[in-house]
């Protein structure tokens, strides 16, 4: 292959926070021109920071969210320097648009008949409201594909509620089967599976289309509802539920047919995850830590009579990794076909020799934040390399956009421009730089 899958097609990117920037991410990884399309008079909540210009109180309150500026500062240009625009913002250009104003959606629908794919996962009534609804952009043009991912469907009675993958996760069943047995719902954190599973699955949804669209010459309407998307990862437990009337219980770091858990290492606060599945490996595990007498107990005969005595299991493996290093227990155990992993934390992954051999983390420069590395590993295929190139700011391609993919002459430009679409930062209601 000599070049890029999804090269010479053009998506519009209509996305916030964090679960459809990843879908045209994907998607410019893979060769697409992604133009995203941003309003400067309406700041985008949680794609580019929760506040245009957090002050320091704000971001001590955001926590990790206000900690995700490089050295923890905000600099002159927040909007273009927060970790989660830069991560999902790799490869695109960035034009503003005001699709509020009757010029806006004459402007959008005109880049529509030259895009092959539109990507949008606001609030279920956006579209209709800017009155560029699907009836509307098919019409415009018949080739398009347009992905709608609302978090709970496009019909039906939770279709317009609101919220994030935090909410639509306790919504979808999953926290209340993830977290410690003997711990309160309310106490299990959030973890955001709904956004990268629904990224990943967007993107192949839309190659699927793509796929369709070479026989057919048609464009097609993609609903992914998020919710419904999540309950995927537990269906098993559903469909017990369903049939035997079981209420699955959260399970800690166990599983149902395996003897599975994590434990501490003499590192202090440092754990490593040990999953035995069968007889085999139960005798491997037991040889790697010396054949102990405690595990020639009836009981541990089998996997059912294991699974039954887990409790009494988990307290003889810790007396063991206690005394070992996660890299040791780790080490010890893979070798001996084992599954075993150490519990990595953040600078843990950039020193790791397997993250490194495999080119999980590539640099990218932004123009407000300089070089750094940053997660999406390179692809192994005949192929070029994936596409990245450096992250621009709020606006940077819009002379690109409205004069070459748009045709506009400079007179034309100098109009939108006074009728606020061209813009480099967020602004006020008075069009004051915020």
């Amino acid at each position: 292959m000599s070049h890029l899958p999804l090269e010479g097609l053009r998506v519009i990117d209509m996305t916030v926070v964090w679960s459809g920037p990843t879908v045209t991410m994907l998607l410019s990884d893979l060769g697409a021109e992604v133009i995203r399309v941003d309003n400067p008079w309406l700041f985008p909540s949680s794609t580019r920071g929760l506040v245009a210009r957090p002050t320091e109180a704000q971001m001590k309150m955001m926590g990790t969210m206000g900690r995700a500026y490089p050295d923890g500062q905000t600099g002159d240009r927040p909007q273009d320097r927060h970790a989660m625009f830069n991560w999902h913002a790799r490869g695109k250009k960035l034009m503003t648009l005001d699709l509020r104003k009757k010029s806006g959606r004459e402007i959008f629908l005109e880049m529509i008949k030259s895009a092959d794919v539109f990507v949008e996962n606001n609030n279920v009534s956006v579209l209709e409201h800017l009155g560029i609804d699907w009836p509307v952009l098919h019409e415009t043009n018949p080739a398009l594909i347009l992905l709608r991912m609302p978090p709970a469907g496009i019909g039906g009675k939770y279709s317009t509620y609101l919220g994030f993958g935090a909410h639509f996760e306790a919504f979808s069943g999953i926290t209340a089967v993830r977290g410690y047995a003997d711990s309160a719902p309310a106490t299990t954190t959030s973890v955001f599976q709904m956004d990268p599973a629904s990224g990943s699955v967007g993107a192949f949804a839309v190659m699927a289309a793509l796929r369709r669209r070479q026989t057919t010459g048609q464009g097609d309407l993609i609903v992914l509802p998020q919710v419904e998307n999540e309950m995927n990862h537990i269906g098993e437990m559903f469909i017990d539920a369903a049939a035997n009337g079981h209420d699955s219980q959260p399970m800690t770091n166990r599983d149902l047919n395996f003897v599975q858990g994590v434990y501490p290492t003499n590192e202090d606060d440092r754990f490593v995850s040990i999953t035995i599945r069968d007889d085999d490996e139960w005798h491997r595990a037991t040889e790697v830590m010396g054949n102990p007498d405690w595990a020639a107990d009836d009981r541990f005969l089998t996997q059912a009579g294991r699974l039954a005595s887990q409790d009494d299991i988990d307290a003889e493996i810790t007396n063991w990794t206690r005394t070992r290093t996660r890299n040791e227990v780790f080490t010890l155990l893979q070798n001996a076909h084992v599954p075993a992993g150490p519990i990595m934390l953040e600078d843990d992954v950039f020193s790791d020799p397997h993250v490194k051999a495999r080119g999980f983390l590539r640099k990218n420069t932004g123009s407000a934040t300089g070089t750094h590395l940053y997660p999406g590993h390179q692809w192994k295929w005949s192929g070029p390399p994936m596409k990245w190139s450096p992250i621009g700011g709020l606006g940077a391609d819009n002379e690109y956009v409205y004069k070459e993919v748009l045709g506009f002459s400079d007179e034309q430009y100098a109009d939108a421009d006074r009728e606020g679409h061209i813009a480099v930062s967020y602004l006020d209601a008075a069009g004051n730089p915020i």
